[in-house]
């Protein structure tokens, strides 16, 4: 079926948002893909490929010539083709290799698929299962684009984000080694506390030797393992000097 009538005039929009295209008025069925009209058929100038402006010879590629024609007729919203050009300018426009220019804010790999439209030999243009796949393609990569910037980030956001949580993670452990240390510091203070009031209670020096130095919480101050070891054997100590002394 070659339409040779395609232009965004004749596409109707329902309810649903579906776009059918309508006006088969000078539509033809042919076998080979190929119809010569008479030379005296008025034509659409602005919206033929070369071969229709001479030879008035349609095909699935003429139509596909006309569908760029569409798509640029959408990027722009309705403008009308060649609008500086009169009909025979238009002619010689394109017979001279002159083509539509880019629309504004038209990405650029979709005017390379309507450029490819508008080739002068008709088999150097894509068939209309190419050009739909290209569109399906553009489409995809375009809603993947435009997804939330949580789901999508530049490699600059990635790497802020992995840093940040890098240097969470890395406080969440300093947090933990530090309460398992202030754990370990609250136990043997309260058994250097119950050391030193038994030893007190028995032996000045004793008391004197088990006494532990507290900070403004009244946590045990202990910056380092040292610390710790050395508070650890001054326990150990206070409770044989205890041992000894009941004995």
């Amino acid at each position: 079926m070659i339409h040779r009538d395609i232009a965004a005039r004749n596409f109707l929009v329902t309810q649903n948002n579906n776009i059918k295209l309508a006006d088969f008025g000078r539509a033809r069925f042919v076998y080979d893909d190929d119809y010569e009209a008479a030379r005296s058929e008025m034509i659409s100038i602005k919206w033929s490929s070369p071969e229709v402006l001479l030879k008035s010879r349609y095909s699935t590629r003429s139509d596909l010539w006309a569908a760029g024609v569409v798509m640029w007729e959408v990027l722009t919203r309705g403008q009308r083709p060649y609008s500086d050009l009169s009909a025979e300018q238009t002619v010689l426009y394109v017979l001279n290799g002159g083509r539509l220019e880019c629309p504004e804010n038209c990405p650029q790999r979709l005017y390379s698929v309507m450029a490819s439209c508008w080739r002068r030999s008709p088999t150097d243009r894509p068939s209309c299962t190419q050009l739909a796949n290209r569109l399906h393609e553009i489409s995809v990569s375009v809603a993947v684009d435009q997804q939330p910037v949580s789901d999508v980030m530049s490699h600059g956001s990635l790497r802020r984000q992995l840093t940040s949580s890098s240097a969470a993670a890395a406080a969440a452990a300093t947090t933990s080694r530090l309460e398992r240390r202030r754990g370990t510091c609250t136990d043997l203070q309260i058994v250097d506390e119950r050391c030193s009031a038994s030893s007190s209670a028995s032996s000045p020096s004793a008391s004197s030797s088990s006494c532990s130095v507290r900070g403004p919480s009244g946590v045990t101050a202990a910056s380092s393992a040292d610390d710790l070891l050395t508070r650890r054997d001054n326990i150990r100590q206070s409770l044989r000097k205890l041992v000894n002394m009941r004995l």
